[in-house]
C-alpha cells in the first residue's frame, strides 16, 4: 500500500471537495451579491472575460470583506465526508496532498483544518490599497505549473501524479496525466478522466484512485 501512495494527489476545492458549490457563491451568499456573481460566472463562461479579469471583478464587486465572512461561508459549506482521513493515509503512505484552486485564498485556506501538505489559491487583498500581482492569480493552466513545481520539490515523478476534478478548470492538469479521478464531474471532464465518481465520501473515490494505481502497476510488471 505505501508503494501506491508515495505520490503527490492533487485535489480541486469547488464543485469538487465542495460538492454543487463554490468558495465564490458560498461568499457571494453570505454578502447578498449572489445575482452580480451569476452574471460574471456566465460572462466568464463564454469567454467575454479572462480568469484575470474575473478576479479583478470579483475584487470590484465585493471590496476588502473581513475574513469572518470568509469564515462563516466556509461553515455553511456542504463537503465531502473524510477529507481528513484521506490526507492522513496519503502522509501515512509517504505521499504528499495538495489543494489547488482559482478561488479565494482567504476561503481555501480555511481547508487547512483538514491538514494539506499544500494550499495554492487567488489572494484577496485585505484592504482597497493591497495589489494582486497579475502572475498570482491561478489559472486552469496554472495547475500543471504548481504540480510540476511540487513534484521536483518532493522528488516525484510528474506522471505518477493522483488528480481529483469536475470539471474545465481541471482540463489542463487532466489532459497531462494518467491517474485522474473525476468526482461529480461534468461530461466534459469525464470524457478525459481515467475513473469517475459520484458520491459524498473522498475516501470512496481514493479508494477508486488506489486501485486504479494498483491495477495499472500490475499490467505495467506483466507486460
Amino acid at each position: 500500500m505505501s508503494d501506491v501512495r508515495r505520490r503527490l494527489f492533487v485535489f480541486d476545492m469547488d464543485g469538487t471537495l465542495l460538492p454543487e458549490t463554490s468558495g465564490l457563491l458560498a461568499v457571494a451568499e453570505v454578502l447578498g451579491t449572489v445575482d452580480e456573481l451569476t452574471a460574471l460566472e456566465e460572462r466568464f463562461a463564454v469567454e467575454e472575460i479572462s480568469t484575470l479579469e474575473f478576479a479583478r471583478e470579483v475584487r470590484r464587486l465585493w471590496g476588502p470583506v473581513p475574513e469572518s465572512v470568509f469564515r462563516q461561508a466556509y461553515d455553511s459549506c456542504a463537503k465531502l465526508a473524510g477529507i481528513r482521513e484521506v490526507v492522513h493515509d496519503i502522509r501515512a503512505g509517504g505521499g504528499v496532498s495538495c489543494l489547488i484552486t482559482m478561488s479565494q485564498d482567504l476561503f481555501a485556506n480555511l481547508f487547512a483544518e483538514h491538514e494539506f501538505d499544500h494550499i495554492f489559491a487567488t489572494p484577496y487583498p485585505l484592504s482597497l490599497e493591497a495589489a494582486v500581482a497579475d502572475e498570482d492569480v491561478l489559472t486552469p493552466e496554472s495547475k500543471p505549473r504548481i504540480v510540476e513545481r511540487l513534484c521536483r520539490e518532493h522528488g516525484f515523478d510528474y506522471a505518477d501524479t493522483v488528480a481529483f476534478g469536475d470539471s474545465g478548470s481541471d482540463i489542463p492538469l487532466f489532459q497531462t496525466l494518467r491517474h485522474t479521478v473525476a468526482v461529480n464531474a461534468t461530461d466534459q471532464l469525464l470524457g478525459l478522466a481515467a475513473t469517475d465518481y459520484r458520491g459524498a465520501s473522498l475516501p470512496e473515490a481514493y479508494r477508486l484512485a488506489l486501485d486504479m494505481i494498483e491495477t495499472s502497476t500490475v499490467d505495467a510488471v506483466d507486460s
